[in-house]
Order: C-alpha cells, then sequence, then structure tokens
C-alpha cells in the first residue's frame, strides 16, 4: 500500500507540470471555456495555451503579464469579411513579465510596443509594432504600420523579421543587429529608416521592395554612423540607392552608381522577373532573370533562400465554428435538426 501511495503522488505532481489549454470565445453562441479575455487570462498559468476563437466581436485589450501561448483563428487580407480574432495586445512591464510569449493568428488593432522577448506568427498588425529585447521574431505577419526593433540604449541583437509583408518602414534603433529574410515591403517611400541612430548592423536576404507608384521611393535614409546595411538576392523596384550600402546578388528596377558588389543586375524590366510585381504576384516566370542567379546559385527574391515565402501564411491550425442552429423542437423521430458549419484556416 505505501508503494501505491507514492506512485500516485508522483503522478500527480508530473501532471501538474503539465502545460494547460483553455478556450475563449465571445461570441453569440460562445463554444470556449470562456467569455471574457480576463477569465480565461486568470485561469492559465505560465507556459498554457490560450485558443481564440474566431468572433465578430472585439475582445478588446489583452495584458499579458506571464508566458502564454495566445493562438486565433488567421486572418486572410485576400478575404476581409472572414470572421477572426480581433484583440488590443500589451505585453507586461513589470520584471520579465510577458517573455518568451507566443501570439499566432491574432489581429491585433493597436500599436505594440513589447520590453521583453517575444515571438509572432501569422497575425495581422493594423499599426506598428516594437520590438526592444533581443531575439525577438516576428514570422510571416502583415504589418500595416512599421516594424521597429532595439532598444536603442543598450546593445541587442538577434531580431528576426522573416517572411513579412511591411507596409510601412523597417527601422533599427542604434546598437542593434537584426536579420530580414524574404520580406515583402510595399506602399512606403522610404522603406527603412535608421532615423538618428547609429552602430547598427542589420542583414537584409531574399527581400523585395517595391515601388507603389506614388512619391520617390528610398531604399534607406541614414543620418548618422555607423551604419552597416547589407543586401543580398534582393530584388529592388525604381527607388533611389544611397552609398555605403552594401550588394551581392541584387536585382535593380533602376540603376545607381552607388551599387557596387558582384552578381548585381541594373535596369532590369521586373516583367522579365515575376509574374506580375505590381498585382501582387512575386512568384518567378519561366526563365526569370532572377532564377538561379543569386548567391550560391540560389532564386532572387522572397521565394528563394532558406526561409521562402508562405503564400499561405495566414493559416492556422485552430478551427472554429462559423454557424451553429439548434431548433428548441425536437423532431418526430426525436432528433434534434442541428446544423453546423466549422472552417479552419480561412
Amino acid at each position: 500500500m505505501r508503494f501505491i501511495i507514492i506512485t500516485c503522488v508522483i503522478i500527480l505532481a508530473a501532471g501538474s507540470l503539465a502545460a494547460a489549454s483553455f478556450t475563449l470565445d465571445n461570441n453569440i453562441h460562445p463554444t470556449g471555456q470562456y467569455t471574457s479575455w480576463t477569465a480565461a487570462y486568470n485561469a492559465a498559468a505560465e507556459g498554457d495555451t490560450i485558443y481564440v476563437y474566431p468572433s465578430p466581436y472585439n475582445y478588446g485589450s489583452f495584458d499579458v503579464a506571464k508566458r502564454l501561448t495566445v493562438i486565433g483563428g488567421g486572418v486572410n487580407p485576400a478575404n476581409p469579411g472572414l470572421i477572426d480574432s480581433k484583440i488590443s495586445l500589451y505585453v507586461g512591464s513589470g520584471s520579465a513579465a510577458g517573455e518568451d510569449c507566443l501570439f499566432s493568428g491574432l489581429q491585433i488593432v493597436n500599436g505594440v510596443t513589447n520590453n521583453y522577448r517575444v515571438k509572432y506568427s501569422n497575425c495581422r498588425f493594423n499599426s506598428w509594432v516594437t520590438l526592444k529585447a533581443s531575439n525577438s521574431e516576428l514570422y510571416y505577419c502583415w504589418i500595416v504600420g512599421n516594424v521597429i526593433v532595439g532598444d536603442g540604449s543598450t546593445p541587442s541583437n538577434g531580431f528576426l523579421v522573416c517572411g513579412c509583408t511591411i507596409e510601412g518602414y523597417f527601422r533599427p534603433a542604434s546598437q542593434t543587429d537584426a536579420t530580414c529574410a524574404n520580406c515583402v515591403f510595399i506602399g512606403n517611400v522610404n522603406h527603412i529608416d535608421t532615423f538618428v541612430n547609429n552602430q547598427i548592423n542589420c542583414y537584409f536576404t531574399n527581400c523585395l521592395y517595391a515601388n507603389s507608384g506614388t512619391g520617390s521611393h528610398t531604399l534607406a535614409m541614414v543620418y548618422s554612423s555607423p551604419v552597416s546595411l547589407v543586401f543580398v538576392n534582393c530584388i529592388m523596384g525604381i527607388i533611389t540607392i544611397h552609398a555605403g550600402y552594401t550588394f551581392q546578388y541584387c536585382i535593380f528596377e533602376g540603376s545607381s552608381p552607388n551599387i557596387t558588389g558582384p552578381g548585381n543586375q541594373q535596369n532590369v524590366d521586373l516583367a522579365e522577373v515575376m509574374v506580375d510585381v505590381n498585382g501582387g504576384d512575386y512568384h518567378l516566370i519561366p526563365g526569370s532573370l532572377a532564377s538561379g542567379t543569386g548567391i550560391n546559385g540560389e532564386d532572387i527574391g522572397i521565394y528563394g533562400g532558406g526561409t521562402p515565402f508562405n503564400d499561405l501564411w495566414y493559416l492556422t491550425r485552430l478551427p472554429s465554428i462559423t454557424e451553429f442552429t439548434c431548433p428548441i423542437v425536437v423532431d418526430p423521430s426525436g432528433f434534434l435538426n442541428v446544423h453546423i458549419e466549422a472552417q479552419v484556416g480561412n
């Protein structure tokens, strides 16, 4: 009997350490365990997961001050009529509050500043996002505003922005090292803005810098030095290039005397590179000038390199009930005529 008691205690202790999952749904027909973020958040402990079901209603403010995984239903920019998981996110500022959180499949409606290490994937930001802590990451996100990385007052590094679409500018703070891979920059006349910052080391690989057709586009503005910006396997629309950047195996729609380095192609018609750059189809055409002409024989552009752009970045694995009807009258056979429709990944 003593052996059985000890065994039970060990099992219970091990079980108490396992991460738990909670569901949140504020829809008319809630399918989750909780209908408010506060209730779900209070129930969750460090390391737990909260699933936020798509809803026509904004979930309001999410104040996150402990390590959680928060997963929504995904956002599809091509189909804005589909319901998603809209939130206003605030990451805790005390001690290491909110460090190592993962947010995925959410539409974040407010500007967000993260003081501690965090990872976002498959999210849409309706405004700007600031990542201050080293080793923070953005994967396959759509950012309508600006992306700012680095603390500025102390050295920070290891930032990774991968497979994202950025409508604003990318701004590294002083004393910041960052990598931007397989990203699309659209809709801003100044794609990279170093402001008055210095001691910057940024590596851009397999990115596309598109010209929206409005204004005079500039690749980057440099006001201070030292600033090191390195571009490898990138495609540039008609944009202004200043001296001092490093280019390797890049394609330029225009030309500039400031472009030096191996493997670069200037004065290229992008119609000979991609299917429809102005229409948003960035796939390479057969026989493209970008096919196999990058560093180490890689393809130039967002579909080349080690982390190719994901066209279905908005998909998540969180299924959601989109329609649920159940009449209060039972049919003569004694069955309920329940009608349920569900979707996953938009």
